[in-house]
């Protein structure tokens, strides 16, 4: 595989990803700390994140190009590891948009919405780490054993022009919000 190739991208886009997931955690547990108050408008931006770069970004790419290469080649849709991850990116939506709705309890300063949206931010800190692992060593090592040199170029040229139909910058104003982001909520 080449530096720009698909899968390199996508992992690199996982540590992205992960960056702001361990500023959720970081938010989550000051949520669970009595009188602990978190920038509610911070918190939105997280969840922007998550449903643009991870969702409408990073998974599109997996779900619209990977998956469907990896199938083509002999991988089965149904049943592991593609029907679960889908399954994953799937409960990501419901957490993030959980995530989403609870923060206005939060901004209400509702005294009982901290551990309800900790809870979700939780299932969301746990969702991604444990999926990101299994893409990274489970599922992208496929591809350099399952898909010929012509399909894994064919992947890397479709990656690119997704990248390309989002707006100028996105992908860079995304990963520099992702280390603020984690810089922000480590200070508490």
């Amino acid at each position: 595989m080449t530096e720009s190739s698909a899968v390199d991208l996508l992992m690199q886009e996982h540590r992205v990803i992960l960056e702001v997931v361990k500023g959720l955690e970081a938010i989550a547990r000051r949520l669970r700390d009595e009188g602990a108050r978190v920038d509610t408008t911070l918190l939105e931006e997280a969840v922007r994140f998550m449903s643009d770069y991870a969702d409408r970004f990073h998974h599109a790419k997996e779900e619209d190009l990977l998956f469907p290469s990896l199938v083509a080649h002999g991988v089965p849709l149904h049943g592991c590891p593609i029907d679960a991850l889908l399954h994953e990116h799937r409960r990501g939506r419901e957490l993030v948009a959980e995530i989403a709705a609870r923060i206005g309890g939060l901004a209400e300063r509702d005294p009982d919405s901290g551990l309800p949206l900790a809870a979700a931010i939780d299932a969301l800190v746990e969702l991604y780490t444990n999926h990101v692992w299994k893409e990274d060593v489970m599922v992208f090592p496929m591809v350099e054993r399952l898909l010929p040199a012509e399909e894994r170029t064919r992947l890397d040229a479709q990656s690119g022009a997704v990248a390309e139909s989002f707006a100028p910058g996105m992908q860079a104003r995304f990963e520099d919000f992702a280390r603020c982001f984690t810089a922000a909520t480590a200070k508490g």
